[in-house]
């Protein structure tokens, strides 16, 4: 990661971290454990969740690193990320 990414990931250990890329989407960054349950409407995870935003995927990578893709990560619909939004569980930051 480069020195960007330390300034901007939390300083908190948030066991579940969202990275957004534009407006609609999303990835589970870390936190793989609980992904069964972040989808879930009444599910039991951790909160709050952490959402790094960013506008393209090369902001990503300059950010945090040519080592990270998302295409690595699982994919989390807008619609559970706007439900985590309504229910005051997701702070976001721009990445």
């Amino acid at each position: 990661m480069t020195d960007d990414a330390n300034s901007i990931l939390p300083t908190e250990d948030y066991e579940i971290i969202l990275i957004a890329v534009g407006e609609n989407s999303y990835y589970l960054f870390k936190g793989d454990e609980h992904l069964d349950q972040l989808l879930v409407a009444d599910g039991e995870h951790p909160e709050p969740i952490y959402c790094l935003r960013f506008d393209t995927v090369i902001d990503v990578k300059l950010v945090l690193g040519d080592a990270v893709s998302i295409a690595q990560y699982w994919s989390v619909h807008p619609d559970i990320v706007a439900r985590l939004r309504a229910d005051g569980k997701l702070i976001e930051t721009d990445g």
